[in-house]
């Protein structure tokens, strides 16, 4: 089996007939982009280029460019014109046609795909000098994967002749639109004039990231221009497989999932109740950020009525009752939060799913809570469900972080569980009151009010072994996989399937081979880094079945009735030949310093002891157990006071006291020396 390097070489010798022009010889020679289309004319400087126009159409996966091209022959004879030119990024040519005469009207000849060698060698002879009238062969050959030439003999004496190709290329699938970039093609004297046009009715059209309607014209004279067409109607995951034998021993496999704009659709005339974390462990920061999120959330929910609790040691509603989502985002808007000890997280839940429990049946119901989740030791996990059994309502929880706006779910969570039970997830919510992310916050909030990405993905190809296809498991709507190599023949390739979740809904879309599929990647493969894995005879039943110019076809387009004319090109007194070439973390350190003894048992008794001698008269010592979390009381399980005088009065006054000292407790302001979660203390006062 010949090496690839050599079929390549080959290739080009065989394909590059010796009448193309010496002066091209440097360019086709020289690495990298041409600045503009070369054009050369073998017998007179008077051959020009008359027009160059595309019609463009760009479909969902391809774009087809008709590319239609006319020189002028200004000269006294036949001349033969050689293009040699770039074509847009994973570009291939598909097609080729000369415009002739045939009973005396214009007629196109269209090109046959040939072994490149062949196709050559015929171009040659048909040029060649012989007693016959001129009549035209065209041949479309392969220079490198960015690179085609062109030849077409003769153009006649004061004569236009026109020459069309096609190009397909891929597009990108992106943002919720098939994209094609374009270079600026053309000769440095003239651009082409393109026409783009939607392949599908209702598919909508942009360039450079503006609107345009179909059968728009534009001028490619800029260094890349962008065109874009977006979809109409897709609500589902699309995609395509090609399996194509290349040989016994591999397979030519290419497949792609797109993802719609949409993949879901916020609910209608909801009832959400939002509850924000009042506890005394948020940061300023961490407060307006969660109201920030709150107001971002419900912008997505415009016809949404809604109640917003926060909570502490106790739950506070905002609202007398479910007000519309406008009044509630502005309410949030004058919001001052003033965080206090207590994260009675579980008692708000039980009332958000209470209120909901007595909304009208058949509206969808929604809980969003955004807090730090730092709480008291008591309050597990096995505790959180049956809080939300009443209403039915899916709940999404937030544990809020500082900085730029992201949400990201936690599926290993201790709550994970009894939160997707109801439909929702538990997010690592990152929020930031910041003006300059306030677009980002509306986008990245959404997500709570509707699915946006799909987690979890996995693409799977039995006996396949396929890169990773998608980072971190996500693929947000809009967005697309592409996948293409050569895999070995053994391998099935039967079928490929995309499973992943929105939310908690599992999601599948399987492949399979498609023939239409197979037939465009045939050709498309020798515009992409696949080609390099082929050899030649592995190339050619690709490229036959593609029709596309390769390292080992080219097309030529022939006139019936070509033979060597009175005009033909005397190609041994040309002198010289033509070069040919192959085709979340922080750089923030920390200063470690000898750590100072901090007694925090002697903390809260000074504290409450100050507090307890301010309490009504009565038992002279006390015993207050506590839970903290952090530097915030998270609970005030006991107070027992003892240590009466004789005769002294209890009952109220012992009640007076307690309530006193209890009050105290929680309205202690910790030191940040207070670090640990789930810390206990029993603190024992006296007068």
């Amino acid at each position: 089996m010949m090496a690839r390097e050599s079929l390549r070489r080959r290739a080009l010798r065989a394909s590059w007939s010796l009448s193309a022009a010496a002066g091209l010889a440097t360019m086709a020679s020289t690495p990298g982009a041409l600045a503009y289309d070369a054009l050369s004319a073998l017998r007179s400087e008077a051959l020009v280029e008359q027009s160059h126009r595309i019609a463009l159409s760009v479909d969902r996966g391809q774009a087809s460019l008709v590319v239609r091209r006319t020189v002028f022959n200004g000269g006294p004879r036949h001349d033969e014109a050689t293009f040699l030119f770039d074509v847009p990024r994973g570009a291939v040519a598909t097609a080729l046609g000369s415009l002739g005469v045939k009973d005396g009207k214009p007629f196109w000849f269209r090109g046959d795909l040939m072994e490149a060698e062949a196709a050559a060698e015929k171009y040659r002879e048909l040029t060649g000098v012989g007693g016959f009238y001129p009549k035209d062969p065209a041949l479309l050959s392969w220079r490198d994967q960015s690179r085609l030439a062109l030849q077409v003999f003769p153009c006649a004496p004061n004569q236009p002749k026109t020459i069309e190709y096609t190009l397909k290329l891929p597009t990108e699938y992106r943002d919720g639109r098939y994209h094609v970039v374009l270079p600026r093609l053309g000769t440095e004297k003239l651009a082409p004039s393109v026409v783009v046009t939607p392949a599908r009715a209702g598919d909508r059209l942009f360039v450079d990231d503006k609107p345009v309607p179909p059968g728009a014209a534009f001028t490619l004279g800029q260094d890349d221009t962008h065109v874009s067409l977006a979809p109409a109607g897709m609500r589902e995951i699309t995609g395509a497989l090609a399996a194509v034998p290349v040989d016994d021993a591999f397979t030519l496999v290419q497949f792609e999932f797109d993802t719609p704009p949409r993949l879901s659709e916020p609910p209608r005339n909801a009832r959400v109740v939002v509850v924000l974390d009042g506890s005394r462990s948020l940061s300023d920061g961490m407060a307006a950020g969660e109201i920030a999120a709150a107001r971002a959330y419900l912008s997505h929910l415009p016809d949404a009525l809604v109640q917003v609790l926060t909570f502490d040691r106790e739950v506070h509603a905002r609202h007398r009752g479910f007000v519309p989502a406008s009044t509630a985002i502005a309410d949030l808007g004058r919001m001052d939060l003033r965080t206090r000890n207590g994260s009675r997280v579980d008692d708000a839940l039980a009332r958000a799913d209470a209120l909901l429990a007595a909304t009208p049946p058949g509206l969808p119901r929604r809980i969003v809570v955004l807090t730090d989740l730092l709480t008291r030791s008591t309050l597990t996990p096995e505790r959180v469900g049956p809080l939300l059994a009443k209403s039915g309502a899916l709940a999404h929880v937030g544990i809020l972080r500082g900085g730029a706006p992201e949400l990201q779910r936690d599926d290993d969570h201790a709550w994970s569980r009894p939160i997707r039970a109801t439909g929702g997830l538990v997010w690592h919510a990152y929020a930031s009151e910041e003006r300059s992310h306030a677009k980002a916050m509306t986008a990245v909030y959404e997500e709570l009010a509707r699915p946006t990405r799909l987690h979890h993905v996995d693409v799977r190809a039995p006996g396949l072994d396929l890169p990773l296809l998608v980072d971190y498991g996500l693929l947000p709507e809009g967005q697309g996989i592409a996948h293409i190599d050569v895999h070995p023949a053994k391998a099935s390739a039967t079928e490929v399937e995309l499973r992943g979740e929105l939310w908690t809904k599992p999601v599948s879309q399987v492949l399979r081979p498609d023939a239409k599929h197979g037939d465009r990647w045939s050709a498309l493969v020798f515009g992409s880094a696949a080609a390099w894995r082929l050899d030649d005879e592995q190339m050619m039943p690709l490229a036959l079945r593609g029709g596309a110019v390769s390292p080992v076809t080219s097309y030529l387009a022939i006139e019936p009735g070509v033979r060597p004319s009175t005009e033909g090109i005397e190609r041994e007194a040309r002198g010289g030949s033509v070069g040919f070439g192959s085709g979340r973390a922080s750089g923030v350190g920390r200063v470690y310093g000898a750590k100072i003894h901090f007694d925090h048992l002697a903390y809260l008794r000074n504290e409450l002891t100050a507090a307890f001698k301010q309490c009504p008269a009565g038992a002279s010592t006390a015993t207050v157990a506590l839970e903290t979390t952090r530097d915030e009381v998270v609970d005030v399980t006991s107070v027992q006071l003892a240590g009466h005088a004789a005769g002294q009065p209890q009952g109220a006054t012992d009640t007076a006291i307690a309530r006193c000292l209890e009050e105290a407790t929680w309205n202690l302001t910790l030191p940040l020396r207070f670090d640990a979660t789930f810390e206990r203390y029993v603190v024992a006062v006296t007068r």
